[in-house]
């Protein structure tokens, strides 16, 4: 049989409007991690890849540098393109040099496109707790000569794709690329080099993160490795 009683509870205690006398303290949170932003890019073709970034860091709507390099050979047939927080960007290039070093003092010989790419989503994922702050495209040329890209998150998931793209561009670059690659998968490298310069360009004009100059790394199917760099905006 149920009580007619109704319990008496008392719910001011916890009213967010009610007057107390316990002094509130409110503190600035610290936050270890520091997005310095840009946009990162790269393009295969059936004899080249080309990867591509701008070079300014910022904090917030400040400029800290004008000539920061998010592009990194890590190997003869691999490109590291990085976008996020510049010093775990460097600590991690730090971390797969040192490793990839080991590897060629074990083994005699570089490792392949793809053990680099498992190198980088087993590093990134050990650090799952406290990750590298840094959104990372992976390209260059895999053992049997073909040209490919990967693209990772923050904790090592990555994909295989012609192209990939991050940073704070990356929602303005991908449908471009989408675009074009579908119209014509077998660019040539000019008109693959002149798409990214005019991409970039494009973004540089339209996002306050990406801008000064771009940084291209080309990397040919003779072997022949080129770095190129031209101005984009400089406000």
């Amino acid at each position: 049989m149920l009580s007619d009683n109704k319990a008496n509870y008392n719910f001011d205690y916890f009213h967010p409007n009610k007057n107390t006398n316990i002094p509130i303290e409110t503190k600035q949170q610290w936050n270890p991690y520091m997005n310095n932003e840009g946009s990162v890019m790269a393009l295969a073709g059936k004899d080249f890849v080309i990867a591509a970034a701008d070079k300014r860091l910022s904090s917030g709507y400040s400029i800290i540098s004008r000539n920061a390099s998010k592009l990194y050979r890590l190997t003869d047939t691999a490109i590291l393109a990085s976008s996020g927080m510049y010093a775990d960007i460097v600590a991690l290039r730090k971390y797969l040099k040192a490793r990839i070093e080991i590897y060629k003092t074990t083994n005699k010989k570089e490792p392949s496109l793809f053990s680099v790419a498992q190198l980088l989503s087993v590093a990134l994922y050990q650090r799952r707790f406290f990750p590298y702050y840094a959104f990372n495209v992976l390209c260059g040329q895999s053992e049997d000569g073909e040209f490919l890209c990967y693209s990772y998150d923050a904790v090592g998931s990555f994909e295989k794709f012609p192209y990939g793209c991050q940073g704070s561009g990356m929602q303005l670059i991908a449908p471009v690329f989408d675009k074009i690659y579908d119209k014509n998968p077998n660019i040539n490298l000019n008109d693959a080099k002149n798409l990214m310069l005019e991409i970039m360009n494009g973004v540089a004009q339209r996002d306050i993160y990406t801008g000064d100059a771009v940084e291209l790394m080309i990397l040919k199917a003779d072997g022949e490795f080129l770095i190129e760099e031209q101005q984009l905006r400089h406000d």
